[in-house]
């Protein structure tokens, strides 16, 4: 997000400055969510399809893993794998707030939460909508086809031929691109817990639908309460028990995924991909 705000102040459509100031108004908050929206879908998306089409060329939905609906018992395992996992990942979030950040690093988180109260400030159903577009429905669509379905399963997976190194990799530049410090060990692990579903199940619809779920969640809370405070900190630490027994239930429904749906060949191109591609 943070990112985002950086290019807006370069083409003066937002002064960060007044941006507190520009979020008061329903006007200036659909601005800004219409905004945001493009500009996580055109880079994000769009560098997607751009690179799937220049290899796969009519395959391209194909090679992405659109086409494939994710068999039960792998749709399954990567829901339990992620659900299991929200408690550590609260647990990981309350100490990574506890990190001191530099000034600069601070400046970006400072920005970022009047960007996200702007855009989760919602007082009418166009609000919600338009807020529920960008922050669940494009971030999964483009994040998801960028970041697991071309960098993951075509570019990592492919020179490490290690699953787990491309997995944890594309989850490392899924938190790193989104600038904000004071979360990015959790994301990192959202990541990682997405990664892991997108190749248990090799259906691009699994990551995507459990992003936009996990997203969509937070805008719906921000509607029905009423409120958001993307500045406040967890008073103290979630149960150690509660992180323990989730950590533990995670590894051991990560074991179980990966003993049946982790003996895959690293994959290059599909069979219908690669006859696409090589057809002029």
């Amino acid at each position: 997000m943070m990112m985002i705000s950086q290019v807006a102040v370069s083409v003066e459509f937002i002064n960060l400055n007044e941006l507190a100031d520009f979020t008061q108004t329903a006007g200036g908050r659909q601005r800004l969510r219409a905004f945001l929206l493009l500009s996580n879908l055109i880079p994000f998306a769009g560098t997607a399809l751009l690179a799937l089409l220049f290899v796969f060329r009519k395959n391209w939905i194909q090679a992405a893993g659109w086409t494939v609906s994710p068999a039960g018992p792998a749709l399954l395992y990567s829901t339990g794998f992620l659900v299991l996992a929200l408690p550590f990942v609260g647990y990981l979030t309350y100490w990574n707030l506890q990190v001191p950040l530099p000034a600069w690093m601070q400046k970006s988180e400072d920005y970022t939460d009047v960007l996200l109260t702007g855009v989760l400030t919602m007082n009418d159903l166009p609000e919600f909508l338009l807020a529920f577009l960008t922050v669940a429905v494009t971030p999964a669509i483009g994040e998801e086809l960028l970041l697991r379905g071309v960098l993951q399963r075509r570019i990592l997976q492919v020179w490490f031929g290690n699953h787990h190194l491309a997995i944890w990799t594309a989850a490392f530049v899924f938190s790193f691109i989104h600038f904000e410090f004071a979360g990015f060990a959790p994301r990192l692990l959202l990541g990682v817990l997405l990664g892991y579903a997108y190749y248990w199940s090799n259906s691009l619809w699994v990551p995507l639908l459990l992003h936009l779920l996990f997203n969509g969640l937070q805008v719906v809370i921000a509607y029905v309460t009423g409120s958001f405070d993307p500045g406040a900190q967890i008073a103290e630490a979630p149960p150690w028990w509660l992180a323990v027994v989730s950590l533990v239930l995670t590894v051991w429904i990560g074991r179980l995924a990966e003993a049946r749906f982790g003996l895959q060949q690293p994959l290059v191109q599909d069979e219908g991909a690669a006859a696409g591609a090589g057809e002029s």
